[in-house]
């Protein structure tokens, strides 16, 4: 056997997607430099309007991401839902409210590839930016 030769181990899957999360929660925490509710831009976090357990399908897809203070985020997960989708509708309206819905139905299945292309595209996203500031780096 040549060890020179070996070949390259490919990543998990698993650490692709830690990856992904943490490269698409500091683009999502760039992007919108502030919290969408209370426009205060310290301790920052990424929030997803539908739970991204439970609709797979929307994880990773920036429509239904965004910026809250860490305080506003546990509120939307615990009884304060209605705030974020009051400003859901206000900011993109039914349309795309409805189409966000419709998304997140859909099947979705995350292959190594899937992650190698998504950590790209938002790594580039980040890097268009600037730099990664007070949040990090990925």
């Amino acid at each position: 056997m040549d060890l020179l030769n070996k070949p390259k181990k490919l990543p998990k899957l698993k650490t692709l997607k830690n990856k992904l999360d943490k490269t698409f929660n500091l683009y999502i925490r760039l992007r919108d430099k502030k919290c969408i509710l209370s426009n205060k831009k310290d301790h920052l976090q990424c929030s997803h309007y539908y739970d991204y357990m439970q609709t797979p399908s929307l994880r990773w897809d920036e429509r239904n991401a965004h910026a809250m203070t860490n305080k506003i985020h546990y509120k939307h997960h615990h009884g304060k839902a209605a705030d974020y989708a009051h400003w859901m509708y206000e900011k993109y309206g039914m349309e795309f409210m409805e189409q966000l819905y419709i998304d997140s139905k859909k099947p979705f299945i995350a292959t190594r590839e899937y992650y190698i292309e998504k950590i790209e595209y938002f790594q580039n996203k980040i890097d268009k930016l600037g730099k990664a500031g007070k949040y990090g780096k990925t």
